[in-house]
């Protein structure tokens, strides 16, 4: 007897050690750390751990949610991501493998609005796929894999930026590139037209938020602005991108992704007088109709796991962490 339970003992410590094993190496796996430069390389026995903790058999005739909606959100996908923010080309292939042997259904931008504004009916395992930025490599390496595979998306553009050479950073795409892209079924929406930082919220200028999140400092003016100057620069931006993209590709709808995935009342109230009557938080969860101002899961990062994202949708994207995740639920 005292054997059999030294043995049950000794079991139970080794997978208690297993999973402490796990835990450490998997807190890195699929967001990037908060901390830019103190990421660790995911490891091959961290994969091997992860793929222990579900059945990765394909289940593509079973239902996981209905009448919902989970909206995807990804930033740069790139052959060679230049940052932990971006995703490996190769890893977004193997998401979309994943998604389509699953039994997940991609959708349009005007079936996800018509879900949301009038209760349209969607298909079942319904996924909304969303780029933020406008990235020149949106054009160059992921656009090929979206036709190839038939997968309607959205892109969020700051409109400033678009066909801009004196754009500071990672090159953007020009209105012939999206032009091109919107004449193959890709949609372009509303990121803002030059909002898309952060600015100062006190004289000494030592906080900062989101730049559609309240009134900031004014370098022009020397002060604070008011909150009546907020609410006409917030317009006057989100107007220019709207009209920028009905002059480039004759949009029938204003839909907006808040940067950062900032946002007030007032904001929500500007856009609504503005006509946008769908917009996008960072925050994770699935979608409902009536959800005017929607959730969105990060599916992007250097550290991604398909097969973890996709067991995360499969358990219809709860508000909680995603599995292995660290940090929060960052987007711009």
């Amino acid at each position: 007897m005292k054997h059999v339970i030294f043995k049950r003992t000794m079991l139970i410590m080794s997978m208690l050690a297993i999973l402490g094993i796990l835990v450490y190496e998997a807190r890195t796996i699929y967001h990037p750390p908060l901390v830019k430069g103190t990421h660790r390389t995911r490891t091959a026995n961290a994969d091997r751990l992860v793929r222990h903790l579900f059945s990765l058999t394909p289940t593509p005739d079973k239902v996981y949610y209905q009448n919902k909606v989970i909206v995807l959100m990804y930033h740069e996908v790139t052959k060679t991501p230049p940052d932990p923010g971006a995703l490996k080309l190769s890893n977004f292939t193997k998401q979309l493998d994943e998604m389509k042997a699953n039994g997940f259904h991609w959708i349009t931008m005007k079936e996800y609005t018509d879900f949301i504004l009038h209760k349209a009916k969607v298909p079942d395992n319904a996924v909304l796929m969303t780029f933020d930025d406008g990235y020149e490599s949106f054009y160059t390496d992921t656009f090929p894999v979206l036709k190839k595979y038939r997968v309607p998306a959205t892109n969020f553009l700051i409109t400033s930026t678009i066909s801009n050479p004196k754009h500071i950073g990672i090159k953007k795409l020009t209105w012939e590139q999206i032009q091109h892209m919107h004449a193959e079924g890709v949609d372009f929406y509303n990121h803002t037209n030059d909002q898309h930082a952060y600015g100062y919220t006190n004289v000494a200028r030592t906080k900062e938020k989101p730049l559609l999140m309240g009134p900031v400092y004014s370098k022009k003016l020397g002060r604070m602005e008011t909150e009546d100057e907020f609410k006409q620069r917030v317009y006057n931006d989100l107007d220019t991108a709207d009209k920028k993209l009905f002059k480039y590709l004759h949009n029938d709808r204003n839909v907006l992704a808040f940067p950062y995935g900032g946002y007030t009342k007032e904001t929500l109230e500007i856009c609504r007088a503005l006509g946008i009557d769908v917009t996008f938080t960072v925050k994770r969860g699935i979608n409902s109709p009536g959800q005017t101002n929607g959730y969105r899961v990060n599916a992007g990062g250097i550290h991604n796991i398909p097969e973890v994202l996709v067991q995360y949708m499969k358990e219809g994207a709860p508000e909680r962490p995603l599995p292995f995740a660290q940090g929060p639920n960052k987007a711009s």
